[in-house]
């Protein structure tokens, strides 16, 4: 008697948060109210951001948020508030 082979193992399981939803890839390990996004920058700004992080003995995120709600204060202060466009 031949044993029967499955031809195709089952797909990888999607990942799910604790309430057994799906969580997407870029939602994963963050907290609520954070996503994970890419950025390209400058090398030397990317080195000098981590050294400050490193010497201040934070986290890169802290440091990089830190900056991003300045520029968006000043900003706005010139400008007014931003308005985000629905998705």
């Amino acid at each position: 008697m031949k044993k029967k082979i499955n031809p195709k193992p089952p797909g990888r399981p999607r990942r799910t948060d604790k309430d057994n939803t799906v969580v997407p890839a870029s939602e994963r390990w963050t907290l609520p109210g954070e996503k994970r996004k890419t950025y390209i920058v400058n090398t030397e700004l990317a080195d000098k951001i981590d050294e400050i992080a490193h010497t201040d003995r934070t986290k890169l995120k802290d440091e990089v948020n830190d900056a991003f709600t300045a520029h968006v204060a000043k900003w706005e202060k010139k400008n007014g508030a931003i308005k985000l466009r629905k998705k």
